[in-house]
């Protein structure tokens, strides 16, 4: 079950909105309004009311101007949004129509309207037949051919509902058809919209979407290779991409910066996802699972230290320097550390791992995988040769 949080004030169970209604500052109530795919949460103190879904009548009814500037000043805020519902009369067993009133940051009124119209349908929207801001943007998106979910997720403030209430939107009223693709109807409105004739400010508006278009796609297509990884920097609509060497990947990040590490499985294997302070996206690719899976490890604060020493060396790394400072150790004490890894066969004096070191690796991966797709990865190719270089290594040590 899908449910959402939002803060708002709010008022509940009022007549449905007249011209002479009044409202007081004491009517409103500040906390949480939660939203599911069957009831609409309300916080009352230490307890939730809630009321049904399927007994909202209409959302965003818009109300006579003296009425809204009444909420202004009583709520002291600009942004509201009108829920009408049925509920019990007091008297007798009949429904009457009564009004929910929410007033908050203009982000969270448009989520609120957001996620109650995705969950009840177009015929509660009160504005169905104008076009929100949200909807012209994707609609002047979809016209130049970006339909990446990573591209407009950025542009619609990370949220789904809302990204697919426009698309939603737009495909009911015949403007984009179930492929994203717009509709005759659909330019007719772009082009109404972007008047003709009167020339433009700035660069022209085709051929900048054209551009980010052709920037994104490119980050799309660009691939993975065997002895490559892909590392990808996204900001805004700017990205940056490049194939970078598994013994190189940890001067690609900036470690200092980081925010958030995280793993996302996908049916093609793992990516590393990495958010810095900046707001910059990071995506690592490899082809080897292994590699995605040590890198997270390593940047995870709360690994244990000798874990992340195993797999720093794992991805090639070798000087001392650099072990404290991607494993975050004090510089004094990484050679006792690895002291301690030599006398337990994790690894010999030139920091090769043993066969108790790799194993560890795969069992520790074997216990995170959750995808079935990926069950496989432990056998993975840079394993093996980790595997036969120590074999070789041990039998050159005998012959000699």
């Amino acid at each position: 079950m899908e449910y959402s949080e939002i803060d708002l004030d709010f008022i509940v169970g009022i007549p449905q909105l007249v011209t002479n209604i009044t409202i007081s500052d004491s009517q409103w109530t500040h906390g949480k309004v939660g939203i599911s795919d069957q009831e609409l949460w309300l916080s009352k103190r230490d307890d939730w009311e809630t009321i049904p879904l399927k007994s909202i009548e209409l959302v965003n009814r818009r109300l006579p101007k003296n009425i809204e500037n009444r909420i202004m000043a009583s709520s002291r805020h600009s942004n509201y949004i009108v829920v009408d519902y049925k509920k019990l009369s007091m008297f007798g067993t009949g429904y009457v129509t009564s009004s929910m009133i929410f007033t908050g940051d203009r982000s969270n009124i448009e989520k609120l309207k957001s996620y109650l119209l995705s969950y009840l349908g177009f015929s509660a929207d009160a504005e169905y037949e104008q076009l929100s801001s949200e909807q012209v943007r994707l609609l002047f998106l979809l016209s130049s051919g970006i339909t990446d979910m990573d591209v407009l997720l950025p542009i619609f403030n990370k949220d789904k509902i809302l990204l697919k209430h426009a698309f939603a939107v737009l495909k009911k009223k015949k403007l984009v058809d179930e492929f994203a693709l717009v509709t005759p109807n659909g330019y007719a409105i772009i082009e109404d919209m972007k008047g003709k004739g009167e020339g433009t400010i700035g660069k022209d508006l085709t051929n900048s979407f054209k551009q980010i278009v052709k920037s994104w796609s490119h980050t799309t297509s660009f691939k993975a290779t065997e002895n490559m990884n892909k590392v990808a920097w996204k900001f805004d609509i700017s990205s940056l991409i490049g194939h970078v060497n598994t013994e190189h990947l940890w001067k690609f990040l900036p470690l200092e910066q980081l925010e958030t590490v995280s793993i996302e499985l996908s049916n093609s294997g793992s990516n590393l996802k990495i958010e810095t302070k900046n707001d910059v996206d990071i995506t690592l690719e490899s082809i080897e699972d292994s590699i995605t899976f040590a890198m997270f490890d390593i940047l995870d604060s709360n690994q244990d230290t000798t874990y992340k020493l195993i797999n720093a060396i794992y991805i090639g790394v070798k000087e001392k320097k650099d072990l404290a400072y991607l494993c975050s150790i004090e510089p004094f004490a990484v050679s006792s550390k690895l002291e301690h890894m030599v006398q337990t066969e994790l690894i010999d004096d030139d920091l090769t791992l043993t066969p108790k070191a790799i194993k560890m690796i795969k069992d520790h991966l074997s216990e995170k995988v959750t995808d079935s797709s990926l069950t496989g990865f432990v056998e993975s190719e840079r394993l093996r040769e980790f595997e036969m270089e120590y074999a070789k290594k041990k039998m050159m040590d005998k012959l000699l």
